[in-house]
């Protein structure tokens, strides 16, 4: 009866601890994030030149935290996988140099189109969907 009552004892000291330590850092949501897997592409007609690229990614698939923005030049057709915590916005944009017709989607695990878009030549084109939680 004693050892019951001292593993007991043990056991509720350890549960508490870890709920007062996760607590401290934010909850469990915060802790443990929901990641999803995300394709953006861009592509253009005609594809050989160069476009100024923007897009979201979530620094950490499993800490729940504001998407970072990246930005680069980079010849067509363009494509690049990254992680987007639940809930968030992923958007991708791109601005051609002259008057190329530019087109962006973003895919879900590479096979779900969840934003597809198709621009007027010359002007830019920016694809956006908030995820599900």
């Amino acid at each position: 009866m004693k050892t019951t009552l001292v593993v007991l004892v043990v056991l509720a000291v350890v549960g508490g601890g870890t709920v007062a330590l996760v607590n401290h850092f934010g909850g469990w949501t915060t802790l443990i994030g929901k990641g999803w897997a995300i394709t953006y592409e861009v592509s253009a007609q005609p594809a050989e030149t160069a476009v100024d690229v923007s897009y979201t990614e979530s620094p950490d698939r499993y800490r729940k935290e504001v998407p970072r923005s990246a930005a680069l030049s980079a010849p067509l057709p363009w494509t690049t996988d990254v992680v987007i915590n639940a809930g968030e916005k992923a958007r991708v944009s791109a601005t051609p140099k002259g008057e190329q017709v530019l087109s962006c989607r973003i895919l879900l695990d590479g096979v779900e189109q969840l934003a597809a878009v198709t621009g007027a030549p010359g002007e830019k084109v920016t694809c956006e969907t908030v995820l599900a939680s």
